[in-house]
């Protein structure tokens, strides 16, 4: 069974890898390629800032999970490092873990609720705005995959430690 999440975890670090790899590059692309048409051969794609605009979002959200996964996100830690107590400092850490998870949630459930009611279409492409939107629940759950995923760590480990991954 360990083995099943083990490989699951790694697929989904690889589409977080891919996603926002791939997105990037697209992004840099498709905005050279728009810079040259216009200022070289004085004609543009009416659908490359659209297009961005749905790439950098879907960037966004795959690199926000990333983020967690790498401890990239900025913490924090000053009440959490002034504590003495170690017991302190795990409940301190819990309670914040909670109040993050919980806000995940939240947002998975808005996000969603936002995307499946895009019906709009876009401007140019003429495609259902729901698929624009889908990045942002999806990078939600997997940022709520990878809190989960480093429970203990961010609780238990790094209150030991009595530091956390940045100290501001």
């Amino acid at each position: 069974m360990k083995s099943i999440f083990q490989t699951l975890d790694k697929i989904i670090h690889v589409i977080e890898d891919v996603v926002c790899g791939t997105t990037l590059a697209a992004i840099v692309t498709i905005a050279t390629a728009g810079v040259i048409g216009r200022y070289i051969f004085h004609t543009g794609f009416l659908w490359a800032d659209e297009v961005n605009q749905a790439l950098l979002v879907a960037m966004c959200m795959f690199g926000s999970a990333r983020a967690v996964r790498t401890n990239g996100h900025t913490e924090f830690t000053l009440l959490i490092s002034k504590t003495k107590s170690k017991s302190v400092r795990i409940a301190l850490r819990t309670v914040f873990f909670a109040i993050s998870i919980i806000f995940l949630v939240l947002m998975l459930v808005w996000s969603a609720d936002y995307a499946a009611h895009g019906t709009m279409r876009s401007a140019t492409l003429r495609i259902p705005r729901m698929y624009y939107y889908m990045s942002i629940p999806i990078g939600f759950a997997l940022m709520l995959y990878e809190y989960l995923r480093s429970a203990k760590r961010r609780t238990i480990e790094d209150s030991e430690t009595g530091k956390g991954s940045d100290i501001i």
